[in-house]
């Protein structure tokens, strides 16, 4: 047997036909060759095959999540809050305590469904969800139809745990479907239909107000709510057809070994063995530098451990600025109808023009935030959504006309709400796959500090007026994005 230094001599390819050794080198490399060309084929074909899996989830998500926001704002986002206001004479308290109701039981059903969804399956929740949104459909459907103020909070109490039990399920399926580095493209897609779904909702409004009269009465409200039932049916169904098997799998690493390493690594073998000890004193000291150069950036913040800092911040930013808007959201409807004195069919056309602005500053907000930073964009439209709120509130004082009062509150509204998907990104993002449906849940904590602040900004219109309340909330949305400010540097870029 020759020594390990005469056979790492002898050359891979053949130098003339008496070279039996190195002929039967040569016939190796080729089978190898031959081996990873099929390997390659087939990797391929099973690449092609996990991608259309996985794609069938995303459009499953983005169509439920159409059909989920075109029913909820039909009946909702702008009619829910007109429809109580007229039910109890004139009394905006009832609309938060309402709202507060749903968003309470949304946050007691968001978490145990969040760990079952992880401890299980998330699609067997879905299941369960959709049996539930049965369920509210047809009490809603009933109240609105009876003009029953105790069987339409019964009916909002079980959209929460709809709410509760879905959001977590499907916002962890739709993350656990993508690769890291598109979430903010998917998610984005998925908030384009959102906003597209938002849209429809108030259009399909604006067509029933317009047959019915457009009057601000309980008979073409009610209408409108029971409508906006029925198109909350296809994504019930849609519920039953995702899957937890055609998510994206754990070890995506590339085990395949090149040709082209197959050979540079056998000729290659006597250099590499001379140069280990310099390229491993080399590693060492560039490791050493990484280590100081991102010991800040990684270190913990406050209590908070090292690896979860990101998302609290985030999940904190999101839960703080739900805080802040649901003191006004519900009130927008009740300040266009009782103080700029606009009509149903005006109202819808002004959500709409919301909508359509929010789907084309999301586009936009996305596309910036992979060129500048995520947090970065979302800050910046943050601050400008508060102050376009403390502009109109002194549009209104100044005597402005309602057409300028509702252009301000579109610019607002657009600007605001654009960075949705990119926050949503970087806490996915952040998390292991295993907790996804956990950190999901926050958002039914984000949808609570909504609703009950809703309660609570219906006493602080009772009492200071609903100007002072839209004021207050502007200040809260500033005070919102410190938490974001505080993790600039920690978070990864998509690139």
């Amino acid at each position: 047997m020759p020594p390990a230094t005469e056979k790492l001599s002898k050359p891979l390819l053949p130098r003339s036909e008496d070279d039996p050794e190195s002929a039967v080198n040569c016939s190796d490399i080729g089978d190898t060759i031959h081996s990873t060309e099929n390997g390659s084929d087939s990797s391929s074909s099973s690449d092609s095959t996990t991608y259309e899996r996985r794609s069938r989830n995303i459009k499953l998500v983005i169509a439920y999540q159409f059909f989920a926001m075109a029913a909820r704002s039909l009946w909702n986002q702008s009619v829910l809050s007109a429809y109580v206001f007229l039910l109890k004479t004139d009394d905006p308290k009832f609309v938060g305590f309402l709202t507060g109701l749903m968003g309470l039981s949304q946050m007691f059903t968001s978490f145990p469904a969040g760990y079952l969804a992880d401890r299980y399956r998330r699609d067997t929740m879905l299941k369960v969800a959709s049996i539930v949104g049965t369920v509210a459909v047809s009490l809603t459907y009933y109240a609105a139809q009876q003009n029953s103020f105790t069987t339409l909070a019964a009916g909002l109490c079980t959209w929460g745990f709809f709410w509760g039990i879905s959001n977590t399920s499907v916002m962890a399926l739709f993350a656990d479907s993508i690769s890291d580095g598109d979430r903010s493209y998917y998610f984005m897609m998925r908030m384009l239909l959102q906003y597209f779904g938002n849209t429809f909702g108030p259009g399909t409004a604006l067509i029933l107000f317009s047959r019915l009269g457009n009057d601000w009465t309980l008979e073409e409200c009610s209408v409108v709510m029971r409508a906006g039932q029925v198109v909350a049916i296809p994504a019930l169904i849609l519920l039953w057809f995702m899957n937890d098997d055609f998510c994206e799998s754990d070890d995506n690493e590339d085990t395949e070994i090149s040709t082209y390493q197959l050979l540079s690594d056998d000729s290659d073998t006597e250099e590499n063995m001379r140069n280990d000890e310099v390229d491993e004193e080399e590693n060492d000291n560039e490791a050493l530098l990484d280590t100081n150069d991102e010991e800040h950036e990684n270190s913990a913040l406050c209590c908070i451990p090292m690896h979860r800092v990101v998302p609290v911040m985030v999940a904190s930013a999101d839960i703080m600025a739900g805080l802040a808007a649901g003191m006004s959201i519900r009130y927008f409807p009740i300040f266009f109808l009782d103080n700029l004195k606009l009509s149903p069919a005006q109202v819808q056309v002004v959500f709409m023009c919301s909508m359509l602005s929010m789907a084309i500053m999301g586009r936009l907000a996305q596309w910036i935030g992979k060129k500048l930073g995520r947090l970065q964009v979302t800050i910046c439209c943050k601050w400008t959504g508060a102050f376009l709120l403390m502009t109109m509130v002194a549009a209104y004082k100044n005597g402005a006309n309602a057409l300028c009062v509702c252009v301000l509150f579109i610019l607002r509204t657009c600007i605001m709400n654009s960075p949705g998907a990119l926050t949503r990104s970087v806490l996915m993002d952040h998390v292991p796959k295993e907790e996804r449906a956990k950190w999901s849940a926050l958002e039914s904590v984000n949808m609570f500090s909504w609703s009950g602040s809703a309660a609570l900004g219906g006493f602080l219109v009772d009492s200071e007026g609903i100007l002072f309340n839209f004021t207050f909330t502007s200040v809260l949305q500033l005070f919102a994005t410190i938490p974001l400010i505080l993790v600039f540097k920690r978070v990864k870029s998509e690139n």
